[in-house]
């Protein structure tokens, strides 16, 4: 499976202690080098810079197309364009993206998007994670916003 990421779920996994929940789900996971750049060099003590440097598991790209990131940049940060850019090129199975504009533009580029809840609910559905609420708990409590519709939505997937 080739899956493709942002930073922010990433970031939103490493903030919870759950990075390694993407390797166990996807196997490999591809960035391109301003997901990189974004996760990893701002400093050692930032959530995700040592997981993400450290992990042999995410695979670093070049995105070839940059007249097609330079178009994307005009509403999306550079990330959000090289991630979406890059998972058209590698013909990715799932970009990992949760930024509203970003998911939007994705999917009417044909992409199939999944976002950090989505992961934390396939890691829950295959039984990786023991239960959702502590884990939602736990991204609330690092500044992850999200709606109690939303909570709800989700037991209600997960059958809780």
């Amino acid at each position: 499976m080739k899956v493709v990421s942002n930073s922010t779920p990433l970031i939103a996994l490493a903030r919870i202690k759950q990075v390694e929940l993407l390797h166990h789900l996807f196997g490999r996971i591809m960035i391109p080098q301003c997901v990189y750049n974004e996760v990893v060099l701002p400093g050692t003590e930032l959530p995700g810079v040592k997981e993400i440097g450290e992990a042999t598991w995410i695979e670093t790209l070049q995105v070839q197309n940059a007249l097609a990131v330079s178009l994307l940049k005009t509403d999306l940060d550079g990330g959000e364009a090289e991630a979406i850019v890059l998972a058209k090129e590698v013909n990715a199975d799932y970009l990992l993206v949760d930024e509203k504009k970003a998911r939007r533009i994705a999917r009417n580029s044909g992409l199939r998007i999944m976002g950090t809840l989505g992961i934390l609910v396939l890691g829950v559905k295959r039984e990786l994670l023991p239960a959702i609420d502590p884990i939602l708990d736990s991204l609330e409590q690092n500044g992850f916003r999200f709606s109690e519709k939303v909570r709800t939505k989700i037991r209600k997937e997960i059958g809780k």
